[in-house]
């Protein structure tokens, strides 16, 4: 038997010239010559499972009609298409690893955005309302980042290896960790100026104190709440000479012991607060100072090959490897 489905068009818009016997027929109702009547079609797929017209146009910033002719020339259409199959790849690839997001996590987490930025739920949303989304392209977008986090702790897990040698070298061309001046080993949480209003920023202010008052650690206060380029780094600065130190950080943290964070530094861009890791006095002739010095490098060296190699791993699979693993048929 012929495979009559590979017959049928996957969009039939057609313009329709009724014949004066159907138009005059009592049992249905009149159809208006060049009427346009849209089927819904297959655009793409993502392992045989298809993706439709329709969800392409429930994906459109207002949901509207669109013909299969449109959607190739259309911009949005297209920008909509393509989120919809890195979606699909995404969760085929976590179906893959066995990693699973649920709703009351998606939930979970916006509630805790909202309650970051001093926000109720509806008032939330009111927000996402202003810059033109909606609470469910939210939800998509929070449960895209959980499933990558944890395909990449998933990925991660297995470690990073760093030998000496990797070690010796960044080292070597590396000035801050071989300088035999006294220095430190900082991180910081910053709070930008921009787009917030006074109370907006002495409310952030405060909430990332609370959070750190509450006993969690300074590192992970700053991949939440930081402003700066670095805050998935926890905030880190690395070791920096104390001579190297600007004059504001240098008084912030001068008086700030080992493993505790300085008082908010208010600043042109915002608002600082800096966390000392660890102290290093300058090169002496006590051997075991010295020593402690050189491990400390060491294990910083490590810490940030570790870093570096573990992001260019992820790069490479998210942005290579997911699209090798599916079979992704885009049809338009």
């Amino acid at each position: 038997m012929p495979n009559l489905m590979r017959e049928i068009p996957l969009l039939l818009a057609a313009t329709i010239a009724l014949s004066s016997q159907v138009a005059a027929a009592p049992a249905k109702a009149p159809i208006e010559a060049n009427s346009e009547i849209l089927i819904d079609a297959v655009v793409a797929s993502v392992d045989e499972k298809p993706i439709t017209l329709n969800e392409v146009r429930e994906r459109l910033s207002t949901p509207r009609k669109i013909t299969l002719k449109e959607l190739i020339t259309d911009h949005e259409a297209q920008e909509a298409l393509d989120a919809i199959i890195s979606e699909r790849v995404l969760e085929a690839e976590a179906s893959t690893k066995r990693v699973s997001v649920d709703d009351a996590e998606i939930e979970d987490y916006i509630n805790e955005v909202a309650a970051r930025n001093s926000l109720s739920r509806p008032d939330f949303e009111a927000v996402l309302k202003r810059e033109g989304k909606n609470i469910d392209w939210y939800r998509r977008q929070v449960k895209g980042e959980i499933t990558k986090t944890k395909l990449a702790s998933s990925i991660a897990k297995g470690g990073i290896s760093v030998s000496d040698q990797e070690i010796d070298d960044y080292l070597s061309s590396s000035t801050s960790l071989t300088s035999d001046e006294a220095s430190l080993k900082l991180r910081v949480i910053t709070v930008s100026k921009a787009g917030r209003t006074q109370d907006d920023l002495d409310s952030r202010v405060k909430s990332i104190q609370g959070a750190l008052q509450l006993g969690r650690s300074f590192e992970s206060v700053a991949k939440d709440f930081s402003d700066d380029p670095n805050k998935e780094e926890g905030g880190l600065l690395g070791t920096v000479a104390e001579n190297d130190l600007s004059s504001h950080i240098l008084d912030a943290v001068t008086s700030v012991e080992t493993g505790k964070y300085s008082e908010p530094v208010v600043t042109d861009t915002g608002v600082q607060l800096f966390f000392v890791e660890q102290r290093f006095a300058a090169k002496g002739d006590d051997d075991d100072d010295n020593e402690d010095r050189q491990k400390a490098r060491r294990e910083e060296a490590r810490k940030v090959i570790q870093d570096r190699k573990t992001k260019e791993k992820l790069s490479s699979y998210f942005g290579v490897e997911i699209q090798k693993n599916h079979t992704v048929d885009k049809k338009f």
